[in-house]
């Protein structure tokens, strides 16, 4: 069996690697009348965009909300990259008292959270609605993001 991350033949690229092309790594928030906040990320996480992303996730904890709810739905690519920042988060969270919950995450960032065991310590929801508990207030818009 060939390893995905042999040059292919035709790109001359690992099979494993992203082009080039990746949608950019996009985080926009909405906060709940509640103090939930939630951060939606879209795209693509790279070893590029790792501080990105941590910005992101280092600033919502920051603003310290009662619960922070990491929209995962729309994430193109999630590897050891998006792992480990969300691990760091989470210990932040904890040290700021704020509740964390994953929210919607697709099949293959579930598959990372299963195969590593960390699916145990986080709270995962399998949609941004489902981690939303019903009648916990009116959308607003949320705090900008880096």
């Amino acid at each position: 069996m060939r390893s995905p991350f042999m040059p292919s033949a035709s790109s001359g690229r690992p099979t494993g690697a992203r082009p080039a092309g990746d949608p950019p790594l996009r985080a926009s928030t909405a906060a709940l009348s509640d103090g939930t906040l939630v951060l939606r990320l879209a795209g693509e996480v790279t070893v590029a965009r790792r501080a990105s992303l941590h910005r992101a996730l280092r600033t919502v904890v920051g603003i310290r909300p009662v619960m922070l709810v990491v929209d995962l739905t729309a994430l193109g690519f999630c590897d050891s990259t998006v792992l480990n920042a969300l691990l760091e988060t989470r210990l932040d969270a904890r040290t700021a008292g704020v509740r964390l919950v994953l929210a919607g995450p697709p099949a293959q960032t579930r598959r990372l959270l299963r195969l590593t065991g960390t699916d145990r310590v986080f709270t995962v929801r399998p949609t941004l609605e489902a981690a939303l508990v019903p009648g916990h207030g009116v959308l607003l818009p949320g705090p900008a993001v880096a």
